[in-house]
């Protein structure tokens, strides 16, 4: 039997060729974003209404038991919302403690939560770390409710607070970190940010407009659903570029709030 003299090099060639056309059309396929290996997302509540973590934990579990089911590793960072800076920190501590071996690192923030993990992407190196970083229901300009609180008790996120004038100078979406808001349509707070940022907003959430829809939002499958395919890096909302100066805090309250 006779064999083909075929150049070593060729062969290898010839072999990454088809493993690059391989990964090309799993590329495509996942929407441009290839993810393997360890997996983690770390969910970030808002302000802390009781003392016990997991009942702060209870309004999270469907979106907890769908990004599980989606195969990601999951991590709450019990932050207690209300001082941004120090909780930043503790978001800060919880990734480099479960995702230090992570292909792969992702955070869905809530409402105060999603100022701290913006605080960390941005001051804190977290933009070159995470991957994507969801936001539902952060009042990423401010919430007036905030400017009644004491400074230790939620202060932070009133659009008046050092701490938010800090976050919101300068580009909102730096590095390379994928940035999206998911949340429902009538939040009183709409979650923009200037810069790359995907949005995605829900029509129907049950109590839209009445605050309700802040935690009914949570468990809302169309939340839950575009969240996990931000994560993904595919925006099934309209993603937008916008320059930095572009948002100003009142055009971001809904419209009795402003």
């Amino acid at each position: 039997m006779r064999f083909s003299k075929v150049p070593l090099l060729s062969v290898i060639t010839a072999f990454l060729a088809i493993a690059a056309s391989v990964l090309s059309a799993s590329n495509a396929a996942a929407g441009g974003w290839v993810e393997t290996g360890k997996r983690v997302v770390f969910i970030v509540p808002g302000q802390q209404l009781y003392s016990s973590g997991e009942a702060h934990q209870a309004p999270y579990r469907a979106l907890d038991e769908a990004l599980q089911d989606a195969g990601y590793e999951t991590h709450f960072v019990d932050a207690p919302g209300k001082t941004i800076a120090a909780d930043a920190e503790l978001i800060a501590e919880s990734i480099r403690t479960y995702a230090a071996d992570a292909t792969y690192v992702g955070v869905v923030a809530h409402s105060a939560g999603g100022l701290s993990a913006r605080y960390y992407a941005k001051f804190f190196g977290g933009s070159n770390i995470v991957d994507s970083y969801v936001a539902i229901g952060a009042p990423q300009y401010g919430s007036p409710g905030g400017c009644v609180q004491g400074p230790a008790d939620g202060y932070d996120t009133c659009m008046f607070s050092e701490v938010l004038t800090k976050l919101n100078a300068g580009e909102d979406t730096p590095g390379p970190a994928y940035y999206s808001v998911v949340q429902s349509s009538g939040e009183w707070a709409d979650g923009r940010l200037d810069g790359g940022q995907c949005r995605v907003y829900v029509d129907g959430v049950p109590g839209s407009g009445t605050g309700a829809d802040h935690l009914t939002e949570l468990q809302h499958p169309e939340v839950i659903s575009g969240a996990i395919s931000a994560l993904g890096r595919d925006c099934v909302g309209t993603f937008v570029d916008e320059n930095d100066g572009d948002i100003t805090w009142p055009d971001t309250l809904f419209p009795s709030f402003r």
